[in-house]
C-alpha cells in the first residue's frame, strides 16, 4: 500500500492551519469571555465562570500565555479567595491549580499573595473545598519558598485533619498536597506532632495508586528527617 508522501502531509498540515487558528482564537475568546464574568458581582455567576476556566486552561494548547494575555486577569482570580462564598472558593481553588501548573503563572499569583489565602481557608470543614484547596496547594508549593510559607501560615496542621474525611477525593488531593509540603522539615514536624503518620499508613495500602504514592513518599520524608535527628543526637 502507498506510503502518503511528505510533501501531501506538509500539504494537508497547511490547509487545515486555518481551521486551527480559529478553533485556538475561539477558545481564547471563549476564555476571556468566561474572566470577565468573574468581575460580576453575584457568586454564582462567578463560581461557574471558574469552574468554565478549569477545562479551558487544562486543554488549551499554550494556556500559560493565553492567561497571561489577560491584564489583571491573575490579580483577578487570586482576589475571590476573599470571598465568603464556598462554591466560589472551590471553583477559585480548581482553577488555581490549573493556573499554577504554569511556572510564570506560579510566579505572579503567589507575587498577589495566594499563599497566605489558601492558608488562611484551610480551617474549612466543607469536604468540597477541602479537595480543591488541597490540590490548590500542593501546585504552590512548587515555587520558591511556598512551602515554608505555607507552613508559617498555619496551613499543614488543618490539611492532617483533612484525611478523616469519608470523601476519598479529598484524600488524594490532601495527601499530595502533605507530600509537596513534607518536603520542608518543619512541616514533617508539624505533621509528626499532629499524627499524620497513623493516618497515612492506612492508604498507603489504597487501590488508588496517585493516593498511594503520595503517602508512600510524605511518609519517607517525615522518617528521612527522623532518621538524620537521631544520627545527629546519637552520631
Amino acid at each position: 500500500m502507498a506510503q502518503p508522501s511528505r510533501a501531501s502531509s506538509e500539504k494537508e498540515k497547511l490547509s487545515n492551519a486555518p481551521l486551527n487558528c480559529e478553533r485556538s482564537l475561539t477558545v481564547w475568546m471563549g476564555v476571556r469571555l468566561l474572566w470577565s464574568l468573574l468581575k460580576n458581582p453575584n457568586p454564582d455567576v462567578q463560581a461557574s465562570a471558574a469552574w468554565g476556566i478549569c477545562p479551558c486552561i487544562e486543554n488549551a494548547k499554550d494556556a500559560g500565555e493565553m492567561v497571561r494575555s489577560f491584564v489583571g486577569g491573575l490579580e483577578l482570580i487570586v482576589n475571590l479567595l476573599k470571598s465568603t462564598n464556598k462554591e466560589v472558593l472551590a471553583s477559585v481553588c480548581a482553577a488555581i491549580a490549573k493556573i499554577a501548573e504554569d511556572e510564570e503563572n506560579l510566579a505572579v499569583i503567589t507575587d498577589h499573595g495566594v499563599v497566605p489565602m489558601l492558608a488562611k481557608l484551610t480551617n474549612t470543614t466543607d469536604d468540597k473545598l477541602r479537595r480543591y484547596l488541597a490540590e490548590a496547594i500542593a501546585r504552590c508549593c512548587m515555587w520558591g519558598s511556598n512551602r515554608v510559607s505555607f507552613g508559617e501560615g498555619g496551613a499543614v496542621a488543618p490539611l492532617v485533619r483533612y484525611l478523616k474525611s469519608k470523601d476519598s477525593s479529598v484524600h488524594q488531593a490532601t495527601a499530595q498536597a502533605l507530600f509537596q509540603l513534607s518536603k520542608n522539615p518543619i512541616n514533617c514536624i508539624t505533621m509528626h506532632e499532629n499524627e499524620v503518620v497513623k493516618l497515612l499508613l492506612g492508604m498507603m495500602g489504597s487501590t488508588d495508586k496517585v493516593l498511594q504514592e503520595a503517602a508512600a513518599g510524605c511518609v519517607a520524608n517525615i522518617r528521612r528527617l527522623a532518621l538524620a535527628n537521631e544520627k545527629a543526637r546519637y552520631g
